[in-house]
């Protein structure tokens, strides 16, 4: 019966996957020798480097995938900003040129204004020159006649 019992833990042991506890229930003897057991710990230590290093791998891959987001989005953020400052500058320049037509309608509407009163001002003289002359003259031609 206690053979029974060392053989059961034996195999409870083996499936928990303890080879030092196989080997110390009840003296039992050792079902794993010290060099499979140095190498099965090598294999777990080679096991778990390699699943840190790909852990390392992927968490690089995410850093340069975030910074390739990050570069996108300040590319895109400076390609909006200038869109936005050339359109700036374009109301700017077309408002400017508005200004200007409105001077130069301005100043024309104004050098017409005084050319406007510059003919009525010589129409107003010649009439009274006519006036002048068309009296004046009855009455020089008046005096003639007398």
């Amino acid at each position: 019966m206690k053979a029974m019992l060392k053989k059961v833990m034996v195999v409870v042991a083996l499936v928990a996957s303890t080879p030092v506890m196989a080997q110390n229930v009840h003296g039992a003897s050792p079902l794993v020798s010290r060099q499979d057991q140095a190498r099965f710990e090598r294999e777990r230590q080679e096991r778990e480097r390699v699943a840190r290093l790909e852990r390392e791998r992927q968490e690089r891959q995410r850093q340069e995938r975030e910074r390739q987001v990050r570069m996108e989005r300040e590319r895109q953020e400076r390609q909006r900003q200038a869109r936005l400052e050339r359109e700036r500058q374009e109301r700017e320049r077309q408002a400017r040129l508005e200004r200007e037509r409105q001077e130069r309608e301005r100043l024309a509407r104004l050098e017409r204004q005084r050319q406007e009163r510059e003919r009525q001002e010589r129409e107003r003289q010649q009439r009274e020159r006519l006036a002048r002359r068309d009296r004046g003259g009855s009455n020089y031609n008046a005096g003639w006649l007398n």
